[in-house]
């Protein structure tokens, strides 16, 4: 615990749900929070030594200028919070599958509505252009989102989990979930890069072990990883990219699922590791990347994945994912 009062900016309007998270973990120590209009308000404020610490998302701190491999000068990343979901949410009566044929969804995610098409062919996807909602603020974007599907004139609206956790309203939703199962009712929705991270920023020279509880290394590993994809890729915002952290025996049971002889491969390395004096009780998680883009009808998906051990060569594995992401991209242009 700290024995001085900290400090900590976050801003006013919403940041991915970051806010509610600080607020949440950090009850327990002595710390105020201040708003600011925006991110860049913040680390000014920090920067000039008005705050103590800064609470923003991962995408804003990207913005910023955060990645895998660069700060903002005078800046840190002090603590990543663990990973709240990232995944969207359909609001709708029904589970996708289940909505009325030619049905109206509205989904502002240009990606987004290439994974619907690519599932639901039939259905008309409206973004804010196509609603004349582009001005409203976040909670009146939403209330006027319900407005339109409890008055018929939307089958369903699809948001952000942060953004609809945010709106604290409780009506049913269905996830979009990321992982393939054995029917068409589950099919996959890799999200945006950089939803659901929340991070302290602090000063350089910031004593990090004041929230060494609250730092996750999961976090830690998903953020570096899935910012320098995207910022190696241009940002490109049809990419969906998710790098998350699973234990080996859930990874083996999906690849048995699916067939191949990936399952066996991965056997051989960790009889490998344990061969050579590696401790293999230490091995029982991956590294599992995950990345997607799709052609503008939905039809042609691109994908790529990558599974790998925390203490591989992380610098090479991504620069060889990398090479072969646009290989990929090359031949099918």
């Amino acid at each position: 615990m700290t024995t001085e009062k900290l400090m900590i900016g976050i801003c006013e309007h919403f940041d991915d749900g970051s806010q509610t998270q600080f607020k949440r973990l950090m009850n327990g120590y002595d710390v105020e929070f201040v708003e600011f209009k925006s991110p860049l308000d913040v680390a000014k404020s920090l920067l000039e030594g008005d705050i103590d610490l800064a609470g923003i998302s991962g995408s804003s701190a990207f913005n910023l200028g955060f990645s895998a491999e660069s700060n903002v000068s005078g800046l840190e990343i002090s603590a990543y919070l663990p990973r709240r979901e990232p995944t969207s949410v359909i609001v709708s009566k029904d589970k996708l599958d289940h909505l009325p044929r030619n049905g109206r969804v509205f989904a502002n995610s240009e990606l987004i509505r290439r994974q619907l098409k690519r599932f639901r062919t039939d259905l008309e996807l409206c973004s804010k252009s196509d609603l004349n909602i582009e001005d409203l603020t976040q909670d009146n974007l939403i209330e006027k989102l319900d407005e339109l599907y409890e008055n018929n004139d939307l089958d369903g609206y699809v948001l952000e989990r942060s953004e609809w956790d945010h709106s604290g309203k409780n009506g049913r939703r269905h996830t979009l979930g990321m992982q393939i199962g054995n029917n068409d009712s589950r099919q996959r929705f890799i999200p945006p890069p950089l939803r659901g991270f929340s991070l302290l920023l602090s000063r350089v020279g910031f004593p990090s072990s004041t929230f060494e509880e609250l730092n996750d290394e999961h976090s830690r590993i998903s953020f570096r990883v899935e910012s320098k994809l995207f910022l190696e890729l241009g940002k490109d915002e049809l990419l969906g990219i998710n790098v998350s952290i699973r234990r080996i025996s859930t990874i083996k049971k999906s690849l048995i699922e699916e067939g191949g002889l990936t399952s066996d491969i991965l056997d051989e390395k960790l009889e490998s590791l344990e061969k050579y004096g590696n401790t293999a009780e230490k091995q029982v998680q991956m590294v599992e990347v995950i990345m997607e883009t799709l052609d503008e009808k939905g039809q042609i998906t691109y994908s790529l994945e990558k599974k790998y051990l925390p203490n591989d060569d992380e610098y090479r594995i991504i620069t060889i994912f990398l090479q072969e992401w646009n290989n990929m991209i090359e031949l099918t242009s």
